[in-house]
């Protein structure tokens, strides 16, 4: 039997591209619910860009600067659910707040994987811990690495004793066997691992089926398999809940004709290419 890996839902971050980050907050508790009753375990927002390089965006792509607005959104409803944003390495950032202060669980850091530099990284594990927030690493467009690049960044999340790293096929080009040598490469070190998957090419289910035998400990998905910059696609919400016998009801029907609508109301605030 198959486990059930710890779920992200990215619909927040991924459709951001196509809405500009603006959404109701109708839909923003709508969805926090409904992750709740269906055994999703983070709810990821967005980021912690900074406004003076990035301007003219919704509240969850500056998520140390609207800490009081998104708080507000969420305070009275927040329950089991975990919430994460990204912070990206290669991006202008703004300085971290503490967790305590805001409704942000887990921080995963984004950092591409032929960019990364790891005293950057060591640098930002270090400050995200400080504060108190929960560590991912999402190493993005890792279709192209190696087995040895891989292993390196298996080594230094256990040297820095980070739990649990992330592999991102952001140009749709892992293999089968790319995917189970890194995981098996993780697991050998210690370490859980999780993949996103795009959907350039159609084979994102088929992937992390192998994935999901291979013992993926984290996986992605977004409604409607919706989002990215260059719209490339997500695993579903109605994936995930097909893979594990779970049904959406009548909420996921609701949550969907709502997503369409945001996706109407906002798109003039595309950043997605």
């Amino acid at each position: 039997m198959i486990k059930k890996p710890l779920i992200f839902d990215c619909t927040f971050r991924e459709v951001g591209y196509q809405t500009g980050w603006y959404f109701d907050e109708e839909f923003c508790r709508n969805l926090y619910v409904f992750a709740q009753g269906k055994g999703i375990d983070y709810v990821e927002l967005g980021f912690f860009h900074d406004p003076n390089h990035d301007k003219d965006r919704g509240y969850f792509r500056y998520c140390s600067e609207n800490q009081k607005e998104i708080k507000e959104i969420f305070a009275n409803i927040k329950n089991r659910v975990k919430i994460t944003a990204m912070r990206d390495l290669q991006r202008p950032m703004t300085p971290l707040a503490e967790r305590k202060n805001g409704v942000v669980d887990a921080i995963r850091i984004l950092t591409r994987s032929h960019e990364t530099d790891f005293e950057v990284l060591k640098r930002n594990v270090n400050d995200i811990r400080s504060k108190g927030y929960e560590i991912f690493i999402n190493f993005t467009s890792a279709g192209y690495n190696t087995m040895e690049q891989n292993k390196a960044f298996a080594g230094f999340a256990v040297e820095n004793n980070i739990p649990a790293i992330y592999f991102a096929d952001t140009e749709s080009v892992m293999t089968k066997d790319y995917v189970i040598n890194t995981i098996k490469i993780c697991h050998d070190a210690g370490l859980k691992v999780g993949m996103h998957f795009h959907d350039k090419n159609g084979t994102a289910e088929e992937l992390n089926k192998v994935a999901l035998e291979q013992g993926l400990d984290y996986m992605d998905v977004t409604l409607l398999g919706l989002g990215g910059k260059w719209r490339d696609g997500n695993l579903s919400i109605e994936y995930y809940l097909q893979q594990f016998g779970l049904t959406g009801g009548y909420e996921l029907t609701h949550l969907k004709n709502e997503l369409v609508e945001q996706l109407i109301k906002y798109h003039k605030h595309s950043a997605a290419g």
